[in-house]
């Protein structure tokens, strides 16, 4: 069967957050979706928890086997998906009801990413709203990406740890590809996982200037724009680095 959307969501010991997850896509307004778990052969009662949502509901599916972190589990999903959009769900984060349902009233033929605003919740429980768009293009919790374009750039760059949906994102625009901004709220991203961890802060702008260095930023306008808006607000992203980091500490 074809589906408009196939939710991909990487887990792994998740038992404590994927039935929120998965409740938050099955409460979904847009109904056409698919939701392939891939999990990467956790110790806990992450697999149990989903297979009560497979026996439940036929969209559900999962594998559960070793991979190489959340890029290598993304890339994974996208060649199993049927959907003709696919959409990113961390284990710990969850969609609001009516997400996809806004996201996919926005689709036409010449857009090959649709990119909404994501509530980042942070460890005290205050919330701040991530609007998609420049400088930081959003996040793949907020928007979903054609299925077949997806493929054509071959997927996640598994090279990069922390930040190859930005990488892809920036692929898809410098081949030419349109992104939709529409400024709705479409999940709820849980501040504190593998991008805002201490240790991985010299990881983050490692892979943020090979990323930004990688491409010259000259042939499209929109990624001048962000090469440019990046290089002014440095300090501003260094700022919010620490404030995370303060959180988890």
């Amino acid at each position: 069967m074809k589906f408009d959307v196939s939710i991909i969501i990487a887990t792994y010991n998740s038992e404590r957050t994927i039935k929120r997850a998965l409740e938050s896509v099955m409460n979904q307004t847009h109904q056409n979706w698919e939701c392939l778990v891939i999990d990467g052969n956790s110790k806990d009662k992450t697999i149990e928890i989903v297979n009560n949502f497979v026996k439940l509901d036929s969209r559900f599916r999962y594998i559960s086997e070793s991979d190489n972190g959340i890029y290598d589990a993304f890339n994974k999903g996208w060649k199993k998906a049927n959907g003709k959009w696919i959409y990113y769900l961390g284990s710990d984060d969850w969609l609001e009801e009516d997400g996809l349902c806004l996201l996919m009233k926005e689709e036409d033929a010449n857009t090959a990413i649709l990119s909404g605003d994501t509530n980042l919740i942070r460890l005290d429980g205050s919330i701040r709203c991530l609007k998609s768009g420049l400088p930081n293009l959003g996040c793949h919790q907020g928007m979903v990406m054609l299925r077949d374009v997806i493929e054509q750039m071959k997927g996640f760059d598994e090279q990069y740890h922390i930040i190859a949906d930005y990488d892809l994102i920036v692929r898809i625009i410098n081949a030419g590809y349109k992104m939709k901004l529409v400024h709705v709220v479409v999940a709820n991203f849980v501040i504190g996982g593998t991008s805002q961890a201490l240790k991985n802060v010299p990881v983050y702008f490692k892979e943020r200037y090979e990323i930004n260095k990688k491409f010259s930023m000259i042939k499209n306008p929109l990624l001048s724009t962000i090469n440019t808006v990046l290089k002014k607000s440095i300090s501003v992203i260094v700022r919010r680095l620490f404030y995370y980091i303060k959180q988890i500490i």
